[in-house]
This record gives structure tokens, C-alpha cells and sequence, in this order.
């Protein structure tokens, strides 16, 4: 099946996908929904990550293998396995629409784009754990594949029903198989950012980014906006 309550007695497209969404009234839950991707593939992993916020669903599809990017883009060429994808779902009353099929800016194999996702209001932030870059901090260069699984996070904003990229997100000290994406966070203007395999033996906030000495030890970034502007606001280690 595609889009919204259809038919979920085909069994044809095996690890597909889908999300469930179901509401209460009083201390009884019902089914409102049955939501599958506009594009439904073999594998795809719709509904790997869910977030909702009041009427937005946004739902990620790792393993998603269109080469489209941005916004809406042609979702029908499936030449780059496990770049990933998410959709956004809006709710009137009771009835659910597809309202944006969202790719990176730089859709690549095996990023994962849709490992993480996270929403609050009118922003989305998605995570994309194994993107290459080695760009650091915010809007850098996306093209040079250096870093592998380095890792990335992308911000969408939504102005009426139209979504569009407001920031690429990096680590200040990005690094291969450092994993930024594999989670994230939104609350209005403050994201944050996991990268469970971040290296450095330093502690608390703000440290010492380039002491590798620490395996695997993890760290996580605090991004804040203001206006349009995304910057980093702190480097965060376990004490």
C-alpha cells in the first residue's frame, strides 16, 4: 500500500514499513490511522524513527533509495541503497495527508538520512548517521565524502504548508565513524544532537575536542537558532 489507510492485506513488499497512529478518548484507544510511504518499497524501513508534535507526524525510512533531494523530489529512482528518507504527516480532525517527502541536500549510499528525527512546531530536524562530510559546525561544505560515517543532522522549517533545509548540522570536530545523527532532539530553538561514537577522553562541557584517546566514549552538541542562524552552543561529555 501507499499513502493513507490502504490496503494492508498485500503482503508483497516485504520490510516496507508502515506507522500505526492511534488516539484516545477517555481511557479507550482506537486505530486513526494506517500511514505508509507515497513511494513504498521492498526494505525501505518506513517507521524506523517516529516523532509527533500536536498534529505533525514525522517518520523516518532509513534504508529509503531514491536519489532525490530536498523537498519533494522524484522519489521514483531507487539507485542509492540506504540514503533514507522522511515523510511528514499533518492531521485536520481525524483525517492524515502526506504533507512533504524530505531528502538531504546531499543524499548519499548508506547515509541512513531518517535514523533520527525529532520535531517540535514548524521544525524537523533529521539525523543521518553514517553521512560522509567532514565538514564541521553549520551549513559547511557537503561534497567531500572524507569522513566516513562522520554524520550529519539537516533542520527543516515549515512557513504555511512549504518546508524547506534551514541548516546542515556537523560536529565542531567531526570525525569518521563518530555517528552524528544517530540521535537528535528539538525543542523551539535548541537541538541536540548524539554522536555515540565520538572519541575524546574529555569530560563535562566544552572540552578538549581533540584527545581521540577514548574509543567509542560518545558526545552530544547543543545547536541554538536565532533568527535563521544556527550556531553551536556547547560540547557536552559524560562527567
Amino acid at each position: 500500500a501507499t499513502g493513507i489507510n490502504g490496503n494492508q492485506a498485500d503482503d508483497s513488499a516485504p520490510a516496507s514499513g508502515a506507522v500505526y497512529v492511534f488516539t484516545r478518548s477517555g481511557n479507550v484507544w482506537t486505530q486513526q490511522a494506517y500511514l505508509k510511504a507515497s513511494n513504498t518499497g521492498e526494505l525501505d524501513n518506513f517507521g524506523y524513527s517516529v516523532a509527533l508534535s500536536g498534529d505533525t507526524l514525522v517518520v523516518g525510512a532509513i534504508a529509503e533509495k531514491s536519489n532525490a533531494t530536498g523537498i519533494n523530489g522524484n522519489q521514483a529512482d531507487n539507485s542509492l541503497d540506504f540514503a533514507g528518507a522522511a515523510y511528514v504527516f499533518t492531521r485536520s480532525g481525524a483525517t492524515w495527508t502526506q504533507q512533504a517527502y524530505l531528502k538531504a541536500g546531499n543524499t548519499g549510499t548508506f547515509d541512513q538520512f531518517g535514523w533520527s528525527v525529532a520535531v517540535s512546531g514548524d521544525t524537523v530536524v533529521i539525523g543521518a548517521r553514517q553521512e560522509d562530510s567532514n565538514a564541521t559546525g553549520v551549513n559547511g561544505n557537503q561534497a567531500d565524502n572524507s569522513a566516513l560515517f562522520a554524520g550529519a543532522a539537516y533542520v527543516f522549517v515549515r512557513s504555511g504548508t512549504v518546508w524547506t533545509q534551514q541548516a546542515y548540522l556537523k560536529a565542531s570536530n567531526t570525525g569518521a565513524d563518530d555517528y552524528f545523527g544517530v540521535s537528535v532532539a528539538v525543542s523551539g530553538d535548541t537541538v541536540v544532537v548524539g554522536a555515540f561514537q565520538e572519541d575524546s577522553s574529555t569530560t563535562g562541557v566544552n572540552g578538549n575536542q581533540t584527545d581521540e584517546s577514548a574509543t567509542n566514549a560518545g558526545a552530544a552538541y547543543v545547536f541554538v537558532r536565532s533568527g535563521t542562524v544556527w550556531t553551536q552552543q556547547a560540547y557536552l561529555k559524560a562527567s
